[in-house]
């Protein structure tokens, strides 16, 4: 079983996971040295939601400060994005499909998390090589690797990264966690892929005390 972890985050002190898909949730915990991993329901939009507010709660970004516990969202080709704030110690789970991305998540969980010299970790999740989309959702994204006729593949990854960048991220303290997760079978799941038998990766982050 394996999990990716970030280099950037395990040196600001951040406990944190992207699981591979054979990754089971109790190894999961053990590695996040967590009872459990708080969630929201997911629902491909761009609300934040406080980790001590979130039972029953819609979201796609969750903010944790001290003491409140791990969050996590769950994906299956979308991108799981990580941040954390090493001053405060707190973090943010954030899920950024398409949607989210040209709707704004990534600005809703940063400001709710709020900081400065924030830190980052994209997780793996559907490459340019894999992910096709139609002309008009290419155009809404931006960052078309690829045309060909009225369909375009359109790198998520590099979306995700401007944006964080134009919401004050440093480019060098963003880091990629390598993987395609429709075109590696072995190692991810994908909902492009396999559809409705597609399971979920639980990505995931612990905030820290203030000073650690």
């Amino acid at each position: 079983m394996t999990i990716l972890t970030s280099a950037i985050l395990a040196k600001a002190g951040f406990l944190h996971a992207f699981p591979t898909r054979d990754t089971v949730d109790a190894t999961l915990l053990a590695a996040l040295t967590s009872p459990t991993v708080i969630q929201v329901k997911q629902v491909h939009g761009a609300r934040a939601v406080l980790a001590t507010e979130a039972a029953g709660q819609e979201g796609d970004a969750l903010v944790s400060r001290a003491g409140d516990g791990a969050v996590g969202v769950r994906v299956a080709d979308c991108v799981p994005v990580l941040v954390a704030d090493p001053a405060s110690g707190a973090v943010a789970a954030i899920h950024a499909g398409w949607r989210g991305v040209v709707g704004g998540v990534l600005g809703a969980g940063v400001k709710l998390l709020g900081g400065r010299d924030l830190v980052a970790a994209i997780g793996p999740c559907i490459g340019a090589c894999c992910f096709e989309v139609g002309r008009d959702v290419a155009e809404r994204i931006g960052f078309i690797a690829r045309e060909d006729g009225e369909k375009a593949h359109v790198d998520l990854r590099a979306a995700v990264r401007s944006q964080l960048r134009a919401l004050g991220l440093a480019d060098g303290s963003i880091e990629d966690v390598a993987g395609c997760t429709r075109h590696e079978g072995e190692r991810f799941h994908s909902f492009r892929r396999d559809g409705a038998n597609s399971g979920r990766m639980l990505a995931a982050i612990v905030p820290r005390g203030r000073g650690r």
